[in-house]
């Protein structure tokens, strides 16, 4: 059955509805490329700057942010001064970009062409990137053409002759050397090995510098203003060459005088020194109680030594008298002895000083000292051993020795004590601090007060009891019996 055409209706031709299939056909293609390329996306304009593009920038590359592509290129500025590319952003996009995001050109591969990629700051601001921003590229990536253009450059440098030259010199060094080569590499791989674990500790040491240059920085004006004024020294010091000159000279004859009075007394020197061994050697052993001696001896002028000595400081109260024939000093019997040992483990000690009045009254005290075999002090000088001296023959014509004469045995006899009491000057106690006179207790039995540093009579002290106090007063003695007493001798 064949349509018709109804009288008075129009029908296009199929030549028309061809014409019109391919239209729908291009438009729909047109849209669907219009759309995949975002035609009809709302962008914004953006531009970044930076010291190059390089070479594989183009336009419509892809501006990318976290892998995303947010934009594409859209123009490149070219020239002396710092290129700048203009990037349109996706309108949707812009507001998740914050405002101070940065910038960077980098490559997909080393001949590729190159993207901007925007970093994402540390610190995102609250506003959002908006339309005529301009971004500041921190860097562009190497390109291989460029570091081969450099390397070309370099080689059109390098003369081939010369170049064969090194390379033969430097073969003919290594040649036979291999084993050598391999040691060196070896060691360098121990050393390596032992500074590995030390890595840290190197860090920190190249960080601490930055604190040393940190601390020159800081004072880099006053070593500049030091450097400024050395110049003013020397200027002085060349202004005075010929006194410099002339010191100089004098100095090497001060030198020469030196050596000329010096080197004749040398070996004077050195037996001045060593003649002074043993008396630095006693200052040196007595050194702990130096000090305390002359605050001692001060405090004893500060407590009535001043008034002893008459008061005013220019006169002295002396009381002496013509003795009679006294015992004359004999060598070596009258020798001083210095063996008292006041400190711990006998060394020397300040005791109670400086003030000597707490170390009195003193129980006992036992010291090697004295004057050899004759008593401290004589308080009775008793009869001279000489009673007869006559030196006037000396004076005659021809002169006679002098005429001495011996009228009593025996040096002058000391004080006698009393009943039951040893003769004056004997020792007390033996070995083991043992009392060798009746009615003289034993010296082992200590007061029971203790003071640190007490000298004591000689004897053990039990290990349950404490040294004595000076100001301790001594046990009770009783004295025998007149009618027990033997008769003591008298020297």
């Amino acid at each position: 059955m064949t349509m018709q055409s109804r009288p008075g209706e129009r029908s296009l031709r199929p030549a028309w509805w061809a014409l019109i299939l391919i239209a729908l056909i291009l438009g729909a293609m047109t849209l669907s490329v219009s759309m995949y390329v975002g035609a009809f996306k709302s962008r914004i304009p953006v531009t970044v700057t930076s010291d190059r593009t390089g070479l594989g920038m183009q336009t419509d590359s892809k501006v990318m942010l976290n892998g995303v592509q947010v934009g594409t290129v859209v123009g490149l500025g070219r020239g002396n001064a710092p290129s700048s590319i203009k990037l349109e952003i996706d309108a949707d996009q812009a507001k998740y970009i914050p405002a101070n995001v940065g910038a960077q050109i980098r490559a997909t591969t080393a001949f590729g062409s190159k993207y901007v990629d925007l970093i994402y700051p540390e610190h995102p601001s609250v506003q959002r990137l908006s339309a005529g921003a301009v971004l500041k590229s921190k860097n562009v990536t190497t390109e291989i053409n460029t570091v081969l253009e450099s390397l070309r450059g370099l080689v059109d440098q390098i003369d081939p002759m010369k170049l064969n030259a090194v390379l033969t010199a430097l073969s003919q060094g290594v040649r036979g050397k291999g084993e050598r080569i391999g040691e060196a590499i070896t060691d360098a791989n121990q050393v390596l090995l032992a500074l590995n674990p030390r890595s840290d500790t190197m860090r920190q040491d190249w960080q601490s510098v930055k604190s040393v240059s940190d601390i020159y920085a800081g004072a880099a004006d006053n070593l500049v203003s030091v450097l400024d004024a050395s110049s003013t020294i020397s200027a002085t010091i060349e202004k005075h060459s010929d006194a410099l000159d002339s010191l100089l000279l004098n100095t090497i004859g001060l030198a020469q005088s030196g050596i000329d009075v010096l080197a004749p007394n040398q070996q004077n020197f050195v037996d001045a020194v060593n003649t002074l061994e043993p008396t630095t050697s006693l200052l040196l052993k007595y050194s702990p109680v130096l000090t305390c001696t002359l605050v001692g001896v001060k405090w004893w002028l500060d407590h009535g030594g001043y008034h002893d000595n008459g008061g005013n400081g220019y006169s002295q109260i002396v009381d002496s008298t013509i003795l009679l024939g006294d015992d004359a000093y004999k060598y070596p019997d009258n020798l001083p002895i210095t063996g008292a040992k006041g400190g711990p483990g006998g060394k020397p000690s300040c005791g109670s000083l400086p003030d000597p009045s707490k170390m009195f009254p003193v129980r006992a005290l036992v010291t090697n000292t004295g004057y050899g075999t004759g008593v401290d002090i004589r308080p009775n000088p008793g009869i001279g051993e000489n009673c007869w001296r006559d030196y006037l023959p000396v004076t005659r014509a021809v002169p006679e020795p002098p005429s001495i004469r011996h009228c009593l045995p025996g040096p002058a006899p000391g004080p006698v004590n009393g009943p039951g009491l040893p003769p004056y000057g004997a020792p007390l106690y033996g070995p083991g601090g043992v009392s060798l006179w009746p009615g003289i207790p034993d010296a082992g039995t200590p007061p029971p007060v203790p003071v640190p540093g007490t000298p004591v009579a000689p004897g053990k002290i039990p290990p349950d009891q404490a040294p004595p106090v000076f100001s301790a007063p001594p046990p009770p003695v009783t004295l025998p019996s007149p009618t027990s007493i033997a008769p003591v001798p008298i020297r």
